[in-house]
């Protein structure tokens, strides 16, 4: 889960940085702010290039907002406090840890871009800039914005120039996956779809899945060939025998290699012609299964799977590329050491949690500068 958790984290990371993400204090001074008087404070220098802290905060701010909507549901309001396993230090790491040091990446990466702008012949049109001040002017008035904004002493101004260097970033590093003349054939991006039903050959007790004996898997041996005999004499269909076994889709759609079921199961379905029925049960990876090959390529599945292919061959391009740039730049750089730690545990991604300890701090700051103006006065 991990791994996937990680993947489709890395994807929205990377999406942040086209210009849809520009959808949706203007009074208080910037960079102070009602959970941080901090916010123009430098929070890390990379390649000569200075990040304040109420820049930090509006791209997390920005991503939090977009994982809230995405994790929540699936994963659950806690879904921040996932362990994601250890860093590349060896300490263990939560999902908003993890992801607090994926965006200094990506705000690195943005300044590493920028720079390359002239190089690779991008620039913003007036179109661009136009789209970026009216982005900012939504984010402004958005509710959620006015509550970012305020939180760090953010200006209008301040976010309207960060979505510059957001979508700017992003032309550029299109432009140079586009120079990976990616290709997808035919072979590797086919994806197969096939309606199965499952008789598991394991059992939860006392909370822990334990696999069946002998006599059990028998019996769901001869449950699963007496369901077979019903569909090959029409008496009944997979989706009616799917429905019975308590199953709400019966839909599989994958893969070389990534089939449910296993390399043994995709080895019979390719031996089947479309809307062929196995003629056997199989003995598969997660029980007995009866299967039907609904195409072999799914045309639909086929193609999008193409592009997701060919998007990772043009990033894995782009990755090779940023790399040889910024492998000297990052030789002497650490996350640990170069980014004020102090300053960035002031962002919270999970709200939830992002009330009590701001907002301690924010008066420790405001009573030691009332102690200091009295003294002056």
């Amino acid at each position: 889960m991990r791994k996937k958790l990680k993947k489709v984290a890395a994807i929205a990371l990377s999406c942040l940085m086209a210009a849809g993400v520009m959808t949706g204090c203007g009074s208080s001074k910037a960079g102070i702010g009602t959970k941080t008087n901090d916010g123009n404070k430098v929070l890390f220098q990379y390649d000569g290039e200075k990040v304040t802290l109420k820049e930090g905060w509006l791209y997390a701010k920005l991503i939090a907002a977009q994982y809230e909507s995405t994790y929540s549901s699936t994963y659950g309001k806690d879904f921040w406090k996932m362990d994601m396993g250890r860093d590349n230090k060896g300490k263990e790491q939560t999902f908003e840890s993890y992801t607090k040091q994926q965006i200094i990446s990506q705000l690195k990466q943005q300044i590493v871009l920028n720079k390359k702008a002239d190089a690779y012949g991008c620039k913003l049109s007036a179109a661009d800039k136009k789209k970026c001040t009216e982005s900012a002017l939504s984010y402004y008035q958005s509710s959620n914005g006015r509550t970012v904004m305020n939180e760090c002493g953010l200006l209008r101004e301040d976010v309207e120039e960060f979505y510059k260097e957001i979508l700017l970033a992003s032309k550029v590093k299109d432009k140079i996956k586009s120079q990976a003349n990616a290709t997808v054939t035919e072979d590797e991006a086919r994806k197969s779809t096939v309606y199965r039903v499952v008789f598991p050959t394991t059992m939860t007790k006392d909370g822990m899945v334990q696999l069946m004996n002998k006599k059990e898997e028998a019996s769901v041996k001869r449950k699963a060939q007496k369901a077979l005999k019903e569909i090959q004499s029409g008496k009944k269909t997979i989706k009616k025998i799917a429905k019975e076994q308590g199953y709400t889709n019966t839909d599989e759609s994958y893969a070389a290699g990534e089939s449910e079921e296993g390399k043994s199961f995709e080895k019979e379905m390719k031996k089947l012609k479309d809307g062929d029925l196995c003629s056997k049960v199989l003995k598969c990876d997660n029980g007995y299964v009866i299967a039907k090959l609904v195409a072999y390529t799914d045309k639909k599945e086929t193609a999008s799977n193409k592009k997701v292919l060919k998007e990772e061959k043009e990033s894995k391009y782009f990755q090779k590329v940023y790399e040889k740039w910024t492998k000297k730049l990052d030789k002497k750089w650490s996350y640990e050491k170069n980014v004020d730690q102090k300053l960035w545990k002031q962002v919270k991604l999970n709200d939830a949690d992002d009330s009590s300890e701001a907002t301690t701090e924010l008066k420790k700051q405001t009573k030691n500068e009332t102690t200091e103006k009295q003294k002056t006065n």
